[in-house]
C-alpha cells in the first residue's frame, strides 16, 4: 500500500472516528490510540486531539488527559517489551533504526542527559520512541520512566488541546505539527 492511500485511509477513519466526540468511549479510545502509536507510529495523536478538541471545545482537559496517559502507557509497554526482547527485537521489528542519525543523536544526548532527554522529547512532536528504546536499554526505573514521560506527555498535549479549542488559528504557525494536523484531516489555511 502507497504512503499517500495509507495517509487517505486514516483521514477518512479519523473522519468517520470523530462523528463520535459525543460519546463517553471516545476520550478513553483517543487514549488507546495513543498507546498503540508507541508500537505502530502511523497514528496522528497531536493532529486527532487537536480536531478532537475543536470539535468538542467543553473537553479539551479530558481529551489531554486521555492521550497523556495512553502515549504513557504505550511508552512503558514498548519500554517492557524492550526490556524483556532486547535490542535484537527492535532491529526485527525496526531494522536499521539504531544506523540512523536520530539514534545516534539520542544516543549520544541520552547519554550525556537520561531522563531530562526523555522530558524533552515528550515535550515535543518528535518521535518519542527512540529515546524510550534507549531508556529501555539503559535499564531505567519503568516508574521513573513513566513518570517523566507523563508530565513531559500532559504538558504538550495540554497546549495543545487548549490551542485547539480556543484558539486554533494559532497552529498555522506550530513547528512540527503541521503534516499530524494535514494527516488528520485539518487545513487551517483558508485557500
Amino acid at each position: 500500500m502507497g504512503i499517500e492511500k495509507m495517509k487517505n485511509k486514516i483521514r477518512n477513519f479519523i473522519r468517520s472516528l470523530q462523528t463520535y466526540t459525543d460519546r463517553f468511549w471516545y476520550a478513553p479510545l483517543l487514549g488507546l490510540l495513543a498507546a498503540l502509536d508507541n508500537i505502530i507510529i502511523i497514528i496522528p495523536n497531536d493532529g486527532l486531539l487537536i480536531s478532537s478538541s475543536m470539535l468538542k471545545p467543553k473537553k479539551w482537559f479530558l481529551y489531554a488527559l486521555s492521550v497523556s496517559i495512553g502515549s504513557t502507557v504505550g511508552a512503558i509497554a514498548l519500554a517492557s517489551l524492550v526490556e524483556f526482547q532486547g535490542l535484537p527485537w527492535i532491529l526485527d521489528i525496526y531494522p536499521a533504526i539504531n544506523e540512523t542519525k536520530t539514534w545516534h543523536l539520542t544516543a549520544q544526548f541520552f547519554e550525556q542527559y537520561g531522563l531530562l532527554l526523555v522530558f524533552l522529547v515528550a515535550l515535543t512532536p518528535i518521535m518519542q520512541q527512540p529515546a524510550i528504546i534507549l531508556a529501555s536499554l539503559a535499564n531505567t526505573s519503568l516508574l521513573h520512566l513513566a513518570l517523566v514521560i507523563f508530565i513531559g506527555r500532559f504538558i504538550k498535549f495540554l497546549i495543545m488541546a487548549y490551542v485547539g479549542s480556543h484558539a486554533p488559528r494559532l497552529l498555522e504557525k506550530a513547528w512540527g505539527i503541521k503534516d499530524e494536523l494535514t494527516d488528520a484531516g485539518i487545513n487551517l489555511r483558508k485557500d
